[in-house]
């Protein structure tokens, strides 16, 4: 695996996640909040098959820095669970009157 290969996973992994909370802040309603939610998750897996396929060409290859840039793709993918974990939780909470 290129190091060029390497750095796009890792770009598109940090996008995801830069993104599904941006989606979320800018959304208006809860139609559109679950809406948001449903792609981040789509995002997730989609990257967690891509982190497969890496793991897999990565057990050949000798490069540190594709097994380093397949480590940060996966700490992206748990920051991403953990920002779906907290954007599903607030839009539970949205539309209830808050208890003083």
């Amino acid at each position: 695996m290129t190091m060029l290969r390497s750095g796009i996973v890792a770009f598109v992994v940090s996008a995801l996640v830069a993104a599904a909370p941006m989606g979320y802040a800018l959304a208006d309603g809860g139609g559109h909040v679950k809406e948001t939610i449903k792609h981040a998750k789509e995002g997730v897996e989609h990257e967690k098959e891509a982190i497969k396929h890496l793991e897999e060409s990565v057990k050949s290859s000798n490069d540190p820095h594709a097994k380093e840039a397949l480590e940060h793709a996966k700490e992206a993918i748990k920051h991403a669970e953990e920002s779906l974990a907290h954007a599903e939780q607030a839009a539970s909470h949205q539309g209830k009157p808050k208890g003083k």
